[in-house]
């Protein structure tokens, strides 16, 4: 049965061993999706040096598969966009290793040409959650999409200065859309799908694991023109969404903190290593001159009345 390339990326993205740096080689080796579809596995081996990677991804072809995952997404109100449809994020697809697949709930198409990324650690203090939220809010109304990863912290807070304000927010997944993580912000998760965007490139059932918010982050500063990293220590995910940014050539602004703080150390050092440091966010809009220029305002309440809400929820 021939298949539309939009249901054979479906498909190759439902093989676990076929990973986003794979799927690049794969790209660059054949002519179409329809021939890696009908590749041998000794061709699959040949090109990654392994023929237990090559059996795994030839064998992980399953045309039933693709049925089944496409009706489960409708029967969920779950939208797939391929790398191959005009919906796929414009600014996405432009980095090395793009997903071949997003899951999404809520408003597509993403508006990346006034998108910006607010991360930080988990454990953010009640400063970080003010920062974050209040910058949110603050770029919120004037139009500008903030980007996070839903993850408890400095994610979550920028999620809610965003929607506190009537402004858009997108959250990417470390997990399938139907395996909302942590599960304590499933309301928050309702919330960006009704007023904003969620979206994951993992297929539905996927659970969180260790390697895939790793994978994720690419994503993150992928949809954005530049990341703000507002708490993240020494070892932090944030530091890798960062890293992911400069390669991706995006723009890397650093909230400094307390020297004495641990939950402060990742972000100090990276303005040391060159990042921009900010603490308003006219230094961020600084950087893109077209997005001084925005002129759309989200429907909300006053900006003082807006902020003064927000920060209710941010100081817990």
């Amino acid at each position: 049965m021939k298949r539309t390339d939009r249901e054979l990326l479906i498909g190759l993205n439902l093989i676990p061993q076929l990973t986003p740096k794979r799927a690049k080689l794969l790209f660059r080796a054949f002519e179409s999706f329809q021939a890696i579809w009908e590749a041998p596995a000794a061709r699959f081996s040949s090109i990654f040096g392994s023929s237990v990677i090559g059996e795994a991804i030839a064998s992980g072809r399953s045309e039933e598969a693709i049925d089944e995952e496409i009706a489960k997404a409708e029967e969920l109100g779950i939208r797939i966009v391929t790398l191959v449809e005009a919906e796929y994020p414009s600014l996405l697809r432009e980095i090395d290793d793009p997903p071949l697949v997003l899951y999404v709930r809520g408003e597509l198409p993403i508006d990346t040409s006034k998108a910006i990324a607010i991360i930080g650690t988990r454990r953010a203090s009640r400063y970080g959650n003010l920062v974050a939220g209040r910058f949110a809010s603050q770029l919120a109304l004037r139009g500008i999409v903030i980007i996070s990863g839903l993850a408890a912290g400095i994610d979550s807070a920028a999620h809610h200065g965003a929607l506190d304000v009537g402004g858009k927010t997108v959250a990417v997944l470390g997990s399938g859309l139907d395996r909302i993580y942590p599960k304590r912000n499933k309301a928050l998760f309702d919330r960006i799908a009704a007023q904003g965007t969620v979206i994951s490139e993992y297929p539905l059932g996927t659970k969180p694991a260790k390697w895939t918010f790793p994978q994720r982050n690419r994503i993150i500063s992928g949809l954005s023109r530049g990341v703000v990293v507002v708490q993240a220590p020494e070892r932090s995910g944030a530091l890798i969404t960062a890293r992911l940014a400069l390669e991706q050539g995006r723009e890397v602004f650093a909230v400094p903190g307390n020297i004495t703080s641990i939950v402060s150390a990742g972000t100090n050092r990276l303005i040391r290593d060159g990042a921009k440091l900010v603490d308003r966010i006219e230094e961020i809009l600084d950087e893109f001159p077209a997005l001084w220029a925005v002129k759309e305002r989200p429907h909300a309440p006053a900006d003082e009345e807006a902020v003064a809400l927000g920060e209710r929820v941010w100081r817990g």
